[in-house]
């Protein structure tokens, strides 16, 4: 049985998830592209900037920060743990476990940095004057939905 065509046409022409998350592969190839020599994914970048910066005490911290689920949070964790990027602490209450850089995760952000700055500034380019700025914007209040 075929869809009626006036749906499948409203769901194409006018869908937000799927133009939103068609442009974050694409966003995300980018990144993952430049940060490939360091063998980092946009992911695991973001998840080493997010542990040094914020000092997460649990896995579920992470994912509430970074909008990402628990399983592809803790995978990814197991991967930079393996590289020594981080280190978790002993277990503590409510199953809490620190998560911190390692001296090995703070050079891998140093050495991957100059790429993703060249990942950014080709995701800049693409934008005139202030859209990039206006979609900045909409990407902010579309993350607070929920």
């Amino acid at each position: 049985m075929e869809a009626p065509e006036e749906i499948l046409n409203d769901v194409i022409d006018r869908c937000a998830a799927v133009r939103i998350l068609s442009a974050a592969r694409t966003v995300g190839r980018c990144y993952d592209d430049a940060l490939r020599a360091e063998n980092l994914t946009i992911t695991q970048f973001t998840l080493l900037t997010t542990i040094g910066k914020a000092k997460p005490s649990s896995i579920s911290e992470i994912g509430h920060y970074l909008s990402i689920d628990r399983t592809t949070v803790t995978r990814n964790l197991k991967l930079l743990e393996k590289a020594a990027l981080i280190t978790r602490g002993a277990e503590g209450p409510h199953r809490m476990r620190e998560i911190r850089l390692t001296k090995q995760g703070v050079a891998a952000l140093e050495r991957a940095y100059p790429r993703w700055r060249s990942a950014q500034k080709l995701i800049e380019n693409k934008f005139p004057d202030a859209k990039l700025e206006e979609l900045m914007k909409a990407l902010y209040f579309l993350n607070g939905m929920d």
